[in-house]
């Protein structure tokens, strides 16, 4: 039995620093264009760092992309699934396919993200 993809659309609501479980994941992938998506836990001094980073990105691009966060804790499937083996790990999709994943934090962090973000937005990517 085949079943019909669905194509992301520029059209679709795509989450804005949400919470994200499998399912929720999954679906925002098969919805949105652009997801970044953020593999954290609340004991990580590091993820701590990037939240703002996150925070600042789903604001400035708030609607054209999805933002997700990800618990490690609460999600440790989804992290094997995704082979994140130290947090944070940022990755960042085009439609289901990573695009470029991002691992701890650096100073240059969010400007990379945003160079990264404008380039999928612009169709470069």
């Amino acid at each position: 039995m085949l079943r019909e993809v669905q194509k992301p659309s520029a059209e679709t609501p795509c989450p804005h620093n949400k919470r994200a479980d499998s399912t929720a994941l999954n679906t925002t992938l098969r919805q949105c264009r652009v997801t970044l998506a953020d593999f954290w836990a609340p004991w990580c001094g590091p993820c701590r760092m990037v939240e703002p980073v996150v925070e600042s990105l789903a604001e400035e691009f708030g609607g054209k992309i999805a933002v997700l966060k990800v618990n490690v804790d609460e999600n440790p499937d989804l992290a094997a699934a995704y082979q994140v083996m130290s947090i944070p790990t940022l990755i960042l999709f085009r439609g289901r396919e990573e695009y470029r994943r991002f691992i701890g934090f650096s100073p240059l962090l969010e400007h990379r993200l945003r160079s990264e973000i404008r380039r999928l937005l612009r169709g470069a990517g």
